[in-house]
């Protein structure tokens, strides 16, 4: 799903963090992979690394990776905590920390994935007036953390993966960016 919606995404856009459930040695050889194919830079994120402006950063494999507000913009805080939903990296944990630090400015999108992860974090989004996107069942391989946060009332819409790199864009202009 990255494979299909990241290259489709124009190079301006606003930093973009990617959770997957990866195991740590394989995060790096995804992001590189992904770097070849997109239109804008993407690497494994380092602690404290600015998220800036036209880039992509994956969580490293066994670090959770939250968004953190600074007086220059954003960066990310890399953590060995315990997993979430059984997970590490989490995406509620970057989801959660983006209501915290981004508010309404994010938009938030859950692709295929079993489990839950990532849907209470959603709703923390949502309920702060953040956009909010997640695959639509026919399109997922797994439909299990999409379908949790569309349960949950998390999901603004429901997306076919064919279509989601528009969503995105219509969702990128809908918010009021910093």
């Amino acid at each position: 799903a990255l494979r299909f919606v990241l290259p489709r995404l124009p190079a301006d856009l606003p930093r973009i963090l990617v959770v997957q459930h990866i195991p740590p040695r394989f995060s790096r050889t995804m992001a590189q992979h992904l770097d070849e194919l997109c239109p804008f830079p993407v690497r494994e994120a380092e602690d404290g690394e600015e998220a800036s402006w036209g880039t992509c950063l994956v969580a490293p494999g066994d670090f959770h990776m939250a968004l953190v507000k600074t007086t220059g913009g954003y960066r990310v805080r890399l953590a060995q905590s315990p997993p979430v939903h059984h997970c590490r990296p989490a995406v509620d944990v970057l989801f959660r920390s983006a209501a915290e630090h981004a508010g309404q400015d994010a938009v938030a999108v859950l692709l295929t994935g079993m489990g839950v992860d990532g849907a209470r974090g959603m709703l923390a989004l949502r309920t702060l007036g953040a956009r909010t996107l997640a695959q639509d069942e026919s399109s997922c391989v797994v439909f299990g953390m999409p379908q949790a946060a569309i349960k949950l009332g998390a999901a603004e819409k429901v997306v076919p993966l064919h279509r989601m790199p528009q969503a995105i864009m219509h969702a990128l202009s809908e918010r009021h960016p910093q």
